[in-house]
């Protein structure tokens, strides 16, 4: 089943795809100061050969192609295309967004235990960056979940098998 935005106000529509696109700008702000620090840490030598800190940097990085991606969606949304799937691409990119986001987490731990007292600082500046990234996407994903209504779960469902392909 293919769904459209057609039967909805325009400027509903336009209202919701821009709080979207506002809670995801602050977290492209905080990614890309720590997407700064996470290669910073690597001139750290109690953190340069960290087992999680390759995985936590392509996490950091996955989140910065899930931004872009929304983006991408919102702007096709708001030129009007009509291209199958609209709703189901977006879908999509919040929720894969929420996967990323949930890898966060883990991998910076991993990078970060046993750091030493030099990179406390930047350690504790990440986990509030880290933080921010987060709620933007979870922000992002109540909004969505308003814009669709009953249709996010329903979508959501048919997707989920999607996202189990692994990305290359």
């Amino acid at each position: 089943m293919t769904y459209t935005f057609m039967d909805m106000a325009s400027n509903q529509r336009d209202s919701y795809l821009e709080a979207i696109q506002t809670a995801l700008e602050k977290g492209m702000a905080a990614k890309e100061v720590v997407c700064s620090i996470t290669t910073g840490f690597r001139a750290v030598p109690s953190m340069r050969a960290q087992p999680g800190l390759n995985p936590y940097h392509a996490s950091v990085a996955d989140i910065g192609y899930g931004f872009d991606a929304v983006q991408g969606t919102i702007n096709r949304i708001r030129q009007g295309e009509t291209i199958p799937l609209l709703k189901e691409l977006l879908v999509f990119d919040l929720d894969t967004l929420r996967i990323s986001e949930e890898q966060l987490s883990p991998n910076f731990e991993l990078a970060v235990k046993g750091a030493k007292p030099d990179a406390f600082h930047l350690i504790e500046q990440s986990r509030y960056l880290n933080r921010l990234i987060a709620d933007s996407i979870y922000e992002a994903i109540r909004l969505g979940k308003l814009l669709l209504g009953s249709e996010w779960e329903m979508i959501r469902e048919r997707i989920e098998n999607i996202q189990a392909i692994p990305r290359i």
